[in-house]
Parts: C-alpha cells; structure tokens; sequence
C-alpha cells in the first residue's frame, strides 16, 4: 500500500463532487435553504424595478401616492429579503458545523482502521492538520460556498434577463466587458490550483513539526536543543508564509482586475446611457434601475470569484482527506474469516520472511525500520518537513527484517527473545497480533492459520504491555479499565492488589480517581509499568506479550515487578523482550535472533554450556544488567 503522494491530482470537480455528499444526510434542509435563497434573491432582483416604479411614476410625474406606494414596496421586499437571510444564514452554519463533525468523526474512524504500516509512512502531525486545519477549510466551502454559488447563480441569470428587458442594446453593450472577466478567471483558476494545493501541504508540515517538537519536549530540553527546534520551526513556518503568499499574490492581482473590468462597465452604461436620457430615449428611472441591476450584476460575478478561491482551497484540502478516507488498509479480515474462540495458546511459525514496503523520502522510511529494536522498535524516523513537498520519490529497497523464522511454542510456555538491537525481537511478535502480515510463511495458533480468523477475535487472546506503558490522560481506574471495559471497580481493585499496586495507588490523594496526566507523567517509571501489567492482567487474556517492559526500573521496583510478572504469566504464553538477566532465566525458552534469523534456541543454561552466540551475548552485555 502506497501512501498519499502519487494521488494528489484528482480532478477539482470529481473532488468537489465528492464532497458534496457529506451534505446528503441533511438534503431537506439543504432544500430548504435553496428555497428561502430562491425567495431573497427574487426580492433582490425586484428591488430596482420598484425604484424605476418609483422615480418614473412617482417623482417624474409627481405623484406622492405612487411614490408612497413603491417606497413601501421596496422596503417590504427589503425586509423580506433580510429575514429570509438570516433564517437562511444560521441554518446554512448548521449544515456546515454537522457535515464536518461527519467528516472529522470518518476520518478518525479510518486512522483507527488503517494499519501500522500506515503510520509508518505518514506524520502524525500531518495526520492530524487533515482533522483540523483541512476540516475547518471545508466548512467554509460547505458553510458559504455551496448555497451561495446556487444563489448566486441564480441572481446572475435574472439580472441578465431583466437588463435584457429594460435596454436590450444598453444591456449588450454591457456585455462586452465578459470576455476579459472569463479569460482572468480562467488564468486565476488554472495558477491557483497548485498554489493552494501547496499551502494545504505546508500546513500539514507546520502541524507535523510541532507535535513532534511537543511530544520531543523532555528530549528538545535534556539535549538543550531548543534553538534548533526553534530554527526547524521557524523554516517550516517561513516555507507556510511563502506559500500562502504566493497563492494570495495571485488573489491580490485577480480581485483587483474583476473590480477594475466591471468598473468599466459601470463607466459605459453612465456614458451612453446618460445620453440617451439627455436625447429622451432613455427615462432616468430605467437609468437608475439599470444601473442597479449592473451593479448587482457584478456583485454575484465578484462573489462567484471569491467562491473559486474557496473552491481552490477546499479542493485542496478535500483532496487530503478524501486520499485518507480512500485509503485501504493492507491488512483486513478474509471474508471468510470465523470468530476464535478461547486458546490455549500454541504458537507456530513456519518459514516466516517479512519485509517492510518500500518508501519514499516524503515517508517516515519504514523501509529501514528494521534496524532498530528497542522502544519503538521497527518505526524509523520520520523524514525532513521539506520531505512531504517534494515532487520525486526516493525509492528504498526493502531488506528482509525476518528471514526464515521457525518456532513452536506450546502453551502456557515463556519464551525470552534476546538479541543485539534490530534483531528484528518486535517485528517478530508484531507478527502474532497481524500488526504486519509475512510476506512469507504461516503463523498458527493453537494450529489455526491466524489470516483465517477476524483480527479483533484473534487480538482478544492477547495483551500487550509495550516499555512505554501507553497510558492515557485520564485516571488510573480507567487506564486499568482499558484492559477490560466492563470491568467492575470490584474487580479493578482485585487485578491491583494481585500486582501489588493497590497499595501505592490507595495511598493517593485521590486514589484510584487520581489523573495520571498525559503519558502517566505523574506516576514512575515503575508505577506506570505495574499499571501497564494490572491492565494487561485484568484483560485475561491467553498469550502475554513484555516489549522490554522490565528494561527501565531500579532493583527495588525490579523485584516488585518480578512478582507482579510470576503472577500475569502463570497460565499463560508469553514472548518477552528483554535484556534483563533475572527475567531471560525464568525463560522456558530462549530465542537467540541475530539479522533476522533465530540461530540459537534452549534453556539459559543449556545455551550457556554450549558457549555460543547467547554465551557471549551473556558475557559481554547481559551480565551488566545481573540486579539480583
């Protein structure tokens, strides 16, 4: 699956019509707003007549009833017109603000559906500008745009048709000046296009720098390296400003131009038509209203023109979100896929190869994500800001990250995989949940073929407890709940005092209710953990899966975490990453990997008499974690 880049020329109109079906659910009061446009826009369009009415019944011939009359007239169709705009207005807004909440509630929806390769590829912030930033440039197109180039439109066809009536010659004449107005449209709408385009993704880079420059902050701050953070987003935003400049230059010459032509006109219509009312050929009222419709004329002309710039920026920022929105994830259940019911935990694996896919300089290079296998193991960093506009892709060739991987695990049995750093330990268990499927190979549970049952089936037998805990900003009794949504306090209480937790969290302000804040940035590194297996114990489920869960904690919370593990591994099969000595021991077996193969198997101690690649693996670094 490839990621956004190569779809990004779609064609304005295929987008623009896409997004329009975002409105369909509230088409009856869509249809109601073009009802009450369709009733200001006739009281509109009457409004010079009753002024000619006025002037040429009522002051040329000096009748006060006459004049009473269309003055009054003219004023209810002004009322009308602006109680129908506001009843117009607010349910237009209305309309905008719940097609959003639509567009932003699919959009997450899809990020939650997408797989991990996904995410590999793109930025988060990036990601999360096309919620915000790209959202918020649709309700504009479908707040405004939408209803008001209807509107619009309609106006434009009976100003035209009634100046047709008045003055057909005056009216032609009037005409001459549209061959210029279409030709500067034509030029804005083909140069606009790229520009928006390029400020939509500008601002996706803007989004991406900063959230990682936030998440980064304690690292920014430990390596004092808030000036280059600083230079890195000053470029970004500096790279937004000259986009965004360059799209409003071209705006500042076309606006301008459309003022300047129907000026013009205006000059024409006072020119010639000023001589015919001194020669009798023309009345001052059919003047007056003429010139009246000329302006209105160049009104909805002018605001049509302000629509395209809304048009160009919506297509741009549609065609971010609709490339999400049409995005399939690479990994989903088989139509024929069967609910798993309870295992009892066998793992096999037969001759498994796997690869990352391929990326280009605008990804994150999950290409090469193989080379590293500690805490966010296998993800590499993402590119440059400037990566995500350039036009040409640097193609990376894979390198296969698991080469021929054997391994049978009977249940309830504790494997330990240890190895030097992008040994490819994470990728392999990564495998187990169809985080990313092999391109080679089978994986079986308890001797079940895991493509051939639902993914959400197949992960309920699982519970994860990554090194960095994963926690939410929100109290501990609903991070712990997260392992099991309908868990009962009863029962949240229960999994904490079997991990031993229950008594630190008790001894909190507010206990169980405490707010953990973002990350658990309250609690320890040991706290967050303990909680991190509380939640995983509380879940139930059949195979444990530790990634270097033990690897950052002192002694004293080393022991505390031993017993809490004794107790979530009993039972159960696990796979655990470690470089712990006290956690490798316990191991029923140890799985020795090296460039992506397994080249050593057995007990700690059956792999320490045979004096190969664990021994001195053992000899050179784990004894330097020995904490017992």
């Amino acid at each position: 699956m490839s990621d956004d880049k190569p779809k990004l020329e779609r064609p304005i109109f295929e987008t623009l019509t896409r997004l329009l079906d975002f409105i369909k659910p509230y088409r009856r009061r869509v249809s109601g707003v073009v009802f009450l446009m369709l009733i200001t826009s006739s009281a509109q369009l009457l409004a010079p007549t009753l002024v000619r009415q006025a002037i040429n019944r009522g002051m040329e011939q000096r009748d006060s009833s006459a004049l009473m009359l269309y003055s009054g007239l003219f004023l209810g169709v002004t009322i009308v017109e602006v109680v129908g705009l506001r009843i117009q207005l607010f349910n237009m807004i209305w309309i905008g603000q719940n097609a959003i909440m639509s567009v932003r509630e699919q959009l997450f929806h899809k990020y939650l559906d997408l797989d991990l390769a996904y995410y590999d590829r793109n930025r988060v912030g990036d990601l999360m500008a096309r919620v915000t930033e790209d959202s918020n440039s649709l309700q504009n197109f479908i707040t405004w745009a939408v209803v008001n180039t209807i509107s619009n439109s309609f106006t434009l066809v009976g100003i035209i048709i009634l100046m047709l009536v008045f003055d057909w010659s005056l009216a032609l004449l009037t005409f001459t000046i549209l061959p210029p107005m279409i030709v500067l449209t034509w030029w804005w709408r083909r140069q606009s296009a790229v520009r928006y385009r390029a400020v939509r993704e500008a601002v996706g880079v803007v989004s991406a720098t900063l959230q990682e420059s936030l998440a980064g902050m304690r690292i920014v701050q430990a390596f004092v390296r808030e000036f280059r953070e600083q230079a890195r987003f000053r470029d970004v935003t500096t790279n937004e400003i000259t986009a965004s400049l360059r799209a409003d230059k071209l705006a500042s010459i076309f606006l301008p131009g459309i003022d300047l032509i129907s000026q013009i006109g205006i000059a024409i219509v006072i020119g010639v038509g000023g001589l015919r009312v001194l020669n009798g050929d023309l009345t001052t009222g059919t003047l007056v209203a003429f010139l009246m419709y000329l302006n209105m004329f160049f009104d909805p002309i002018r605001d049509l023109a302000m629509r395209l710039d809304q048009f160009q920026e919506a297509a741009a920022a549609g065609e971010r979100i609709l490339n999400v929105l049409d995005t399939q994830p690479s990994i989903v259940d088989r139509p024929d896929a069967v609910e798993m019911t309870r295992a009892r935990g066998a793992v096999e694996m037969r001759n498994v190869t796997f690869r990352y896919e391929s990326t280009g300089a605008g990804g994150n290079g999950s290409g090469q994500s193989g080379a590293s296998d500690g805490a966010g193991d296998d993800v590499s960093e993402v590119g440059e800001p400037e990566d995500v506009l350039q036009d040409v892709d640097l193609v990376v060739e894979p390198e296969d990250v698991l080469q021929d991987v054997d391994l049978v695990v009977e249940p309830g049995q504790m494997v330990a995989l240890v190895g030097h750093t992008g040994a490819g330990k994470s990728t392999l268990v990564r495998l187990l949940g169809r985080f990313y499927e092999p391109q080679v190979g089978q994986i079986l549970l308890d001797g079940t073929d895991i493509t051939t049952v639902t993914m959400q089936s197949l992960r309920d037998q699982m519970a994860w407890v990554p090194q960095d805990t994963g926690l939410f900003a929100t109290t501990i009794r609903e991070n712990l709940r997260y392992g099991r949504l309908d868990a009962t306090d009863d029962e949240i209480e229960a999994a904490a005092k079997e991990t031993g937790v229950h008594e630190f969290i008790a001894a909190l302000p507010k206990g169980y209710d405490t707010d953990v804040e973002e990350g658990g940035s309250r609690l320890s590194t040991g706290q967050r953990q303990l909680i991190s297996f509380t939640r995983a114990l509380l879940a139930d489920p059949v195979m444990i899966i530790l990634d270097e869960a033990t690897s950052s904690v002192d002694t004293v919370t080393e022991l505390q975490m031993q017993a809490a593990l004794g107790k979530l591994l009993r039972g159960r099969t696990s796979f655990v990453i470690a470089h712990r000595l006290s956690t490798i021991v316990r191991a029923d077996q140890v799985v020795v990997m090296d460039h992506g193969r397994i080249i050593e198997r057995g007990t700690h101690e059956d792999l320490l008499a045979a004096e190969g690649h664990y021994y001195h693996l053992y000899t050179t670094q784990l004894q330097g974690h020995l904490d017992e």
